[in-house]
């Protein structure tokens, strides 16, 4: 049985999980020749409009729009909101990178500090420790906590190279298992456009050049003394001529397409940095919001900078809205340094009204029917990052219409079967498929991973919920608490006898909790 460690409840026992097989062990099988290294992971999250700490800088090279970037007005992507930086650094550098750890197996894992203060540098190991508390023993990872990016300790773990889940800024100077560049790229949305895979027809609107420094600028710019990381509206300087050049360019693109349509900033995760334009009115909002002074464009194309152009981060995307989607699919598969796909599974994707992703589920069952219905399309996309240099990890959602040609792809093929996202990287439901096994052997044939926000601890948590962790039916991928407000947010996994029990369990789990959003 599983033991009981840190703020789980002593009087309860819960079962142990053992995974059919770890990320280690496909890391190992995706590239032979780095099978016999000392391999280390980061898979916390990023962003690029506020450090995460003061040891974890917001992202400026390779610049990722999250919801925060893309929601929260300027003046408040300060590190003097408090409130908000501690909100993603519990998201980012906790919840995120342990839901992978959970599946990791015996493999360092580099997580950071979400502070260097001494009690709170304990109780982000103790959250660690507790959730991989459950897992086989044989099946640990080895959680190496550091201060950030620049401060990974290589040599004191002997750890040879780095592998991701995002591009760090931070991530340059170390040996890493494949081109940071490279692997931005895979994950932009300009970069599915022009893959030659089934994508829904795209209109790439680049941004022109960059914006010059604050400190040639204007005066506006130049006595700024706080964290001005965007353009200001009152900049009267160059670096205000080539914003309201390129904001100009980019709504017209908009104001000229045709409803309905999809929008999409070049970089984003968590379902964040996408429109669903389905009215004019819709259409007149976002243009409303992408002309003002607090706009995500405004933002996005702050971030420009001789540093980072050439990758054309400021790009827009305007795609066509795929028609009367009968289906929403997220395969996850690994790729080999060969091109090979080895399939791990296709699960549905839930997201609020916003488009974000908050969680997946999985029907056992049905995995044969799935592996032999996107087969050729996994294969084609295998080989294409391969292609690129990257091996690991890979997701793709799809959108299925009930006949092919019902919406144009980019590449001219008729398709039923449309990308819609590429996420070279671990994906949020990729603990699923690795749990068949600890399901199965209890007559669950389905489950669902989720996000939830919770008042209280996690061992009130398990003590509302103890039979069913007891059996195994539900568990914790990942938990952190913020101590001073008595909330927690978390991963849970919850299994069901079908997909009508699996919906029952979590319809009750969820009136009792809130959605967690990234």
């Amino acid at each position: 049985m599983g033991s009981v460690v840190g703020p789980i409840p002593a009087a309860i026992t819960l079962p142990t999980i053992k995974l059919d097989t770890t990320l280690a062990e496909l890391y190992r099988r995706a590239s032979p020749k780095n099978a016999n290294i000392r391999l280390g992971l980061v898979f916390c999250g990023v962003n690029s409009g506020l450090d995460l700490s003061p040891d974890f800088p917001r992202n400026t090279k390779f610049l990722y729009q999250d919801s925060p970037f893309n929601t929260v007005p300027r003046q408040a992507l300060t590190t003097s909101n408090v409130d908000l930086q501690k909100s993603l650094a519990m998201k980012y550098l906790s919840l995120i990178p342990q839901r992978d750890a959970f599946i990791v197996g015996n493999a360092p894992v580099i997580l950071f500090n979400t502070s260097q203060a001494a009690e709170q540098v304990e109780h982000d190991r103790r959250e660690a420790e507790a959730t991989i508390s459950v897992l086989d023993p044989s099946q640990y990872p080895e959680l190496i906590f550091c201060a950030g990016p620049e401060r990974i300790p290589m040599k004191e773990h002997g750890i040879d190279k780095i592998t991701y889940k995002i591009v760090l800024d931070g991530l340059e100077n170390y040996p890493l298992t494949h081109s940071l560049e490279t692997h931005w790229y895979l994950n932009s949305k300009a970069a599915l456009a022009l893959s030659g895979l089934p994508t829904p027809r795209v209109e790439l609107v680049e941004a022109e050049g960059f914006g010059s420094l604050a400190k040639s600028c204007c005066n506006t710019c130049t006595t700024d003394k706080g964290e001005m990381c965007f353009i200001p509206v009152e900049c009267t300087g160059s670096r205000g001529e080539w914003l309201k050049e390129q904001t100009a360019r980019i709504i017209d693109s908009i104001n000229r397409r045709p409803v309905p349509f999809v929008l999409k900033n070049q970089q984003t995760f968590g379902g964040a940095g996408t429109w669903v334009v389905t009215s004019e009115e819709k259409k007149r909002e976002l243009l409303d919001d992408f002309s003002s002074g607090d706009g995500a464009l405004r933002k996005l194309l702050s971030q420009v900078t001789e540093v980072n152009h050439h990758m054309k981060p400021g790009s827009i995307i305007i795609s066509d809205l795929v028609i009367d989607p009968i289906g929403d699919y997220g395969l996850t598969f690994l790729a080999t340094d060969t091109g090979e796909a080895v399939f791990l599974a296709v699960s549905e994707q839930m997201t609020d009204d916003n488009n974000a992703w908050i969680g997946s589920t999985i029907n056992y069952s049905h995995q044969q029917y799935l592996h032999d219905k996107f087969a050729s399309l996994i294969r084609r996309t295998a080989k294409y990052v391969a292609e690129h240099g990257y091996c690991g990890p890979v997701g793709i959602d799809i959108l299925e219409t009930e006949e092919a040609g019902q919406t144009a792809s980019h590449n001219g093929e008729i398709t039923a079967h449309h990308i819609v996202d590429l996420n070279v990287r671990t994906s949020g439901s990729l603990s699923l498929p690795l749990l068949k096994g600890h399901f199965s052997s209890r007559g669950l044939s389905c489950a669902s991973s989720f996000s939830i926000t919770v008042k209280g601890t996690r061992g009130d948590f398990i003590r509302r919920w103890r039979p069913e962790f007891e059996s195994g039916q539900m568990f914790i991928l990942s938990w952190y608490e913020d101590t001073e407000t008595n909330e927690s947010i978390a991963d849970v996994v919850v299994g069901g006898e079908d997909e009508k029990a699996l919906q029952r369990w979590m319809n009750k789990v969820r009136d009792t909790t809130e959605e967690v959003t990234f």
